[in-house]
């Protein structure tokens, strides 16, 4: 008796109890293949409906065989579902569409009612939060503030500056030329 392949990590997690159905779909070779379409688990709920609104219907479908973009490889740089034809593929996915969609929304129901409920208390955390930061904000500009020395005072100049009575500026030579008397 032959063991069955061993089955890769995203194929274990595409499997669920709810399990799926098979679906006779044609495939460009003229062969007709059995194909197993599964049904998500919930946690795919959300890309499963991120794939409906982006218009992916190839990556959607390939997510409901538990084949990806990874297997292009083995496909000749395919993506696995066009193995079949267009009819097929739009059979197969219609079969997605009807295992998922229904569950995939109400999961997103389910999130947005819980959501709505915690609405009040996550406002309330968000002002909390808010708050603190604003007094750790506060504390730290206090503190850095009172950590500066502050500057020490200027000197007022004076008039009279040294022995001669010249000041600093005078002590440079003086161009006549260029000097003028306002």
């Amino acid at each position: 008796m032959q063991t069955p392949p061993k089955k890769s990590k995203a194929e274990r997690d595409l499997e669920t109890a709810c399990g799926g159905r098979r679906v006779e779909a044609l495939r460009n070779d003229g062969r007709v293949e059995r194909v197993f379409v599964r049904q998500l688990p919930l946690r795919f709920a959300e890309r499963f409906i991120e794939l409906c609104i982006a218009g992916a219907e190839q990556r959607r479908l390939e997510l409901c065989l538990g084949q990806s973009v990874e297997w292009e490889k083995h496909y000749h740089n395919k993506h696995p579902a066009d193995r079949f034809t267009a009819a097929a593929q739009l059979q197969l996915l219609e079969a997605a569409d009807e295992l998922n969609f229904p569950s995939a929304l109400s999961q997103i129901e389910r999130r947005k009612n819980t959501m709505g409920a915690l609405e009040p208390m996550l406002k309330r955390l968000y002002a909390t939060q808010a708050d603190m930061m604003k007094e750790a904000f506060k504390q730290l500009v206090d503190s850095a503030l009172s950590s500066l020395k502050p500057p020490p005072p200027l000197a007022a100049p004076t008039t009279n500056s040294g022995a001669t009575g010249a000041s600093p500026a005078s002590s440079l030579p003086s161009n006549s030329a260029t000097s003028s008397t306002a």
